[in-house]
């Protein structure tokens, strides 16, 4: 009986304290609303209603609440606003939670220099630190877009402004869609930093973003708008509209299938930023797509192709960038390019070449590992190693050092090409400078049928006055000669057009000494050439010996157009030796020495009409001429025979005919040699008279007088068409 009565009173005085506890916490609340009340009015706060709640638990209710400050404005539909119990038992006035039902913010992006508001949001000091936004959005009213930030957050209140705990949010402006804290320092001029674990960015916003507000001019990179795929992990951004500075900093970053880590990218408006990543792995083909989506990236791609003789170079794999870092200089400093370092590397790397007849080989780029440092823009490149396979056969290795604009003093590099195939060439070669001025080489190039081999090195010039200097221990050019007449493609080619503006436009001059020179069978030796280049014109001069012979040629060369002066001349030179330059199995037939004086002039702007246009004249005189076997005469020296049955002669096997001197002087037109005069003077036949030779169809047509050794003499008329 006493324990019942013991737990009655207990609960009796339960219920009363409770019962007391309800009173004090609705007589505190009461107070605590009338003051948050009151300090909302203060600060300008309009509000349209008010409900006091006590169930479930006590709040307030404000609806359609709105607060102007100057040209900033904040509308929130629904607050909610819940008392901290403990806290209103002890007579204190304390907030524990606030809820912001789909509030909305406009202020101004840019402030006027003379608007003395601070930009920065305030809400009553009684608010809690921490306050729940449901579906909010700020809005900048005079950016350049007007694009708004929507965010459902925790919003934490700092000293000034708040951070925001973002659940999920995005910023239209910045093309940001994000989760992580947001600390929105001020709206006016707008301060905020971002702090993101993973944010996706949408390209073409970031970028308009950047140059609406003056951090990048709309030519810089304007391809990356076409990207895909922008996303960040461990984000850290931050900017400033009134100092006009912009900080990024991302733990991994991947742009489509380019991927990077360890971005510090600090902005500042007028153009001026400085970088540093850690590394990027760019996927080159994706590189070469964005690229020619621009006419910039378009004319660049021609440009090389143009140069290469392609029809297209497509890149495959990936290029890797490591301790990449970049600046601009100052805005104060004019006409200065980009400045920093980087290492380049390649994984998987190839070339797929197309050329202009369709044919397509690829080149594997199995090893690159430069160093590259810009300077005001200009890049210096140090290559440790660079090794290319290819396809068809063959390798490429090659180490430099080198800085554009190129200075071939600076230049330094060690390379070497063993059975390299490149469609239908291919070239072994060893190639070194070692020092500032000159380049040692050993090379070997075939081309189909064509073979070129040439030794020697190459001298720089040693300042702007000097010109180049090469120096050959040996060239060799041997080209298979056509025997069947010229082919379609001989006919096109004779016909293409001469272009010499690679030529022109600069101001070089050098010369080339050659010891031995080798082309096919002619045997050229002690050859010095000068070349001096101009703005319109660019002059050749070349001299030389075959055999006894002594060549000279004066060439000039305009955009469009070349014409020469060359001359001959020799005493004493072995016909044998001379002819075997044209048919080594002729030369057996003949024995003599000939003296030789010949001119000729050329003009015109293909290779046809350069023949077309030869003019010249050309006298010989061979001494101990000896024509062997005259029975079995080869048939290109046919004509003699013709001489021979004109006075009847008929030579038995093994005889000869002897000259003790051959006379000819001669015209060149073109294709023809009109032979205006020829004196065959022997023993045994005299001969004398004129003719004409076609070189084009190998035509010769004589018609003269030849006396016998008995002193006849009769008129004898030859017209052969000479074999090959």
């Amino acid at each position: 009986m006493m324990h019942k009565k013991g737990l009655l009173i207990g609960g009796i005085i339960a219920a009363v304290i409770m019962v007391g506890s309800m009173v004090l916490v609705r007589v505190h609340f009461v107070d605590a609303a009338q003051k948050l009340l009151s300090d909302m009015t203060n600060m300008g706060v309009v509000m349209e209603d008010i409900e006091l709640h006590y169930s479930p638990l006590p709040s307030l209710r404000v609806t359609n609440l709105r607060v102007q400050s100057g040209m900033d404005t904040i509308r929130i539909p629904q607050l909610e606003i819940f008392p901290d119990i403990p806290s209103l038992l002890s007579g204190e006035i304390k907030l524990r939670h606030v809820v912001l039902q789909d509030p909305d913010v406009m202020a101004q992006a840019h402030r006027e220099s003379g608007d003395a508001s601070s930009g920065v949001l305030e809400l009553p000091a009684l608010f809690p630190d921490k306050i729940d936004v449901v579906s909010g959005r700020v809005q900048l009213t005079n950016s350049y877009q007007a694009d708004p930030l929507t965010v459902s957050a925790s919003v934490e209140k700092e000293s000034s402004g708040f951070a925001f705990n973002v659940r999920s949010a995005s910023i239209a402006e910045l093309g940001f869609k994000f989760s992580g804290r947001l600390d929105m320092v001020s709206t006016s001029p707008l301060k905020l930093n971002l702090q993101a674990t993973e944010c996706s960015i949408d390209p073409a916003s970031f970028l308009g973003f950047l140059t609406g507000f003056g951090y990048m001019a709309n030519s810089t990179i304007p391809e990356l708008a076409e990207a895909g795929r922008f996303e960040t992990t461990d984000l850290d951004f931050s900017m400033d509209s009134a100092a006009g500075t912009m900080d990024i900093k991302a733990g991994g970053l991947l742009l489509d299938s380019t991927s990077g880590k360890g971005l510090s990218l600090q902005m500042g408006q007028g153009g001026t930023f400085q970088v540093t990543l850690d590394e990027a792995q760019v996927d080159a083909g994706e590189l070469y797509a964005m690229a020619q989506k621009s006419e910039r990236g378009r004319n660049a791609t021609r440009s090389l192709c143009e140069s290469a003789k392609l029809k297209s170079i497509k890149p495959k794999g990936a290029l890797i960038f490591k301790s990449l870092a970049l600046h601009t200089p100052p805005t104060s400093v004019a006409n200065k390019g980009l400045s920093g370092k980087m290492t380049v590397s390649a994984k998987d790397l190839v070339l797929v070449l197309e050329s202009l007849d369709g044919k397509k080989q690829e080149l594997s780029i199995s090893e690159i590992d430069a160093d590259i440092e810009l300077k005001d823009g200009k890049p210096v490149v140090s290559v440790r190693s660079f090794t290319v396979a290819s396809a068809t056969g063959g390798t490429f290795n090659a180490q430099a050092s080198l800085a554009f604009p190129i200075d071939m003093k600076q230049l330094q590099f060690k390379a070497e090409a063993l059975d390299f195939t490149l469609f239908d060439y291919s070239i072994t070669c060893e190639a070194e400078k070692k020092n500032p001025l000159r380049t040692v080489f050993d090379a070997q190039l075939s081309h189909k049928e064509t073979q070129i081999s040439a030794s020697g090195y190459f001298n720089t010039p040693r300042n702007h006055l000097a010109g180049y200097e090469a120096q050959l221990k040996s060239l060799s050019v041997r080209i298979p000669e056509k025997h069947d007449g010229d082919t379609a493609s001989d006919v096109v080619e004779a016909k293409d057009k001469f272009n010499f503006e690679a030529l022109l436009g600069r101001d070089i001059s050098g010369k080339a000494a050659i010891r031995r020179f080798y082309y096919n069978d002619w045997p050229f030796s002690d050859v010095a050439i000068f070349v001096h280049s101009g703005s319109e014109r660019a002059l050749l001069k070349a001299s030389g010996k075959l055999f006894h012979l002594n060549l000279n040629a004066d060439v000039v060369l305009a955009e469009d157009q070349l014409a020469a002066q060359c001359n001959v001349k020799g005493r004493g030179t072995s016909l044998p030796s001379l002819i075997a330059c044209f048919a080594k199995d002729l030369s057996v037939s003949l024995r003599g020495k000939i003296y030789l004086n010949a001119n000729m002039f050329m003009q015109g702007k293909d290779a046809d009409e350069l023949v077309q246009s030869v003019r010249g004249e050309a006298s010989a005189k061979i001494d101990d001429l000896h024509i062997f076997n005259i029975a079995n005469l080869d048939p290109r020296l046919g004509f003699f025979l013709d001489l021979l049955d004109a006075v009847s002669f008929n030579p038995e096997g093994g005889e000869g005919l002897n000259f003790t001197t051959a006379r000819l002087r001669a015209a060149l037109s073109g294709k023809k040699l009109l032979i205006n005069s020829f004196n065959l003077s022997g023993r045994q036949l005299q001969a004398w008279g004129g003719g004409a030779y076609s070189i084009a169809d190998k035509h010769l047509q004589l018609e003269g007088k030849v006396r016998s050794v008995l002193g006849t003499v009769n008129s004898f008329n030859v017209d052969r068409k000479l074999k090959s």
